[in-house]
C-alpha cells in the first residue's frame, strides 16, 4: 500500500434515526482499498469495533468472510437488518478470547476515539468512567487478544485520527500506534488525505476539518503478526 493516498469523504447511504447525529463511519472507499491490498477472496476479516458494519459490508462485497464484534445492541440490530453482511456478535472487544471467533487473516477496525481529559469510557459507549492512560491500556489489551486470533502473515489495520478539540490536540493516532506496537509488529502508517464530498456534515464543518476531528487527513496504522 502507498504511504499517502487521497480519497473523497463520502458515504453512500445515510443512517436512519436515532443514529442521524452519531455518524462516525469510515467512508467505504478506504476500507475497500485497504482490504483489496491486504486480503484475498475467501480470507477471514474481523472488526472488533464493528460500529454500523462498514467493514463487514465491504468485506462481504469483496467475497471475504466477515466477522464483527459490537458492544451497543442497537448497532448490532442495525447491522443485522441490512442483510447478509457477515456475522456480527453482540459483545465486548475486550472479551474476544471468550467469543466464538475463527482465526483471521486481517483485522480492519477503528476503535472508539478518546480525547485527553475526557471522563467517559469510549470502550463502554462513553457510559463508564476512565482516564486516557487506562483507555490506552484497554486498547492494548484488545489487540493482545487480536494477536492470538491473527494467522501468520496476517495484518491489522487501524483507522484513526489525531484529535483537535477546544484548541487542544490529543495525539491519539501516535498514542495508539505506541500501545498496539507492544503486541503486534508495527509496519508503518498510511496518511489518508480527505477531499470534501457531499457527505461533509455540520460537525465536520464546525471542526474546520473535512474528516470531522479538526483535520483534513487521518491515518491507517499497519501492523503485522509478531515475529
Amino acid at each position: 500500500m502507498r504511504t499517502a493516498i487521497s480519497l473523497t469523504y463520502e458515504r453512500p447511504d445515510a443512517l436512519p434515526a436515532p443514529f442521524t447525529d452519531d455518524d462516525v463511519r469510515t467512508p467505504p472507499a478506504l476500507v475497500e482499498r485497504c482490504l483489496a491490498e491486504h486480503t484475498d477472496p475467501g480470507d477471514v476479516v474481523l472488526d472488533p469495533f464493528a460500529g454500523f458494519g462498514t467493514t463487514l459490508r465491504v468485506a462481504t462485497e469483496l467475497d471475504r468472510r466477515a466477522y464483527g464484534v459490537e458492544l451497543e445492541e442497537r448497532r448490532v440490530a442495525y447491522i443485522r437488518e441490512q442483510g447478509n453482511h457477515g456475522t456480527v456478535i453482540h459483545g465486548d472487544a475486550r472479551d474476544l478470547a471468550a467469543l466464538d471467533l475463527p482465526a483471521v487473516d486481517c483485522v480492519y477496525t477503528s476503535p472508539p476515539f478518546m480525547v485527553e481529559g475526557m471522563p467517559a469510557d469510549p470502550l463502554q459507549n462513553y457510559d463508564g468512567d476512565t482516564d486516557y492512560a487506562d483507555y490506552l491500556d484497554d486498547v492494548r489489551d484488545v489487540f493482545a487478544r487480536v494477536r492470538e486470533l491473527l494467522r501468520p502473515g496476517g495484518h491489522v489495520l487501524v483507522d484513526v485520527s489525531n484529535m483537535k478539540y477546544d484548541e487542544q490536540v490529543t495525539t491519539l493516532a501516535w498514542d495508539l500506534a505506541d500501545a498496539i506496537r507492544r503486541e503486534l509488529h508495527f509496519e508503518g502508517e498510511v496518511v489518508v488525505s480527505w477531499e470534501p464530498g457531499d457527505d461533509v456534515n455540520e460537525y465536520a464543518e464546525a471542526q474546520e476539518g473535512t474528516f470531522g476531528y479538526g483535520y483534513d487527513h487521518s491515518y491507517v496504522l499497519v501492523f503485522g503478526a509478531p515475529e
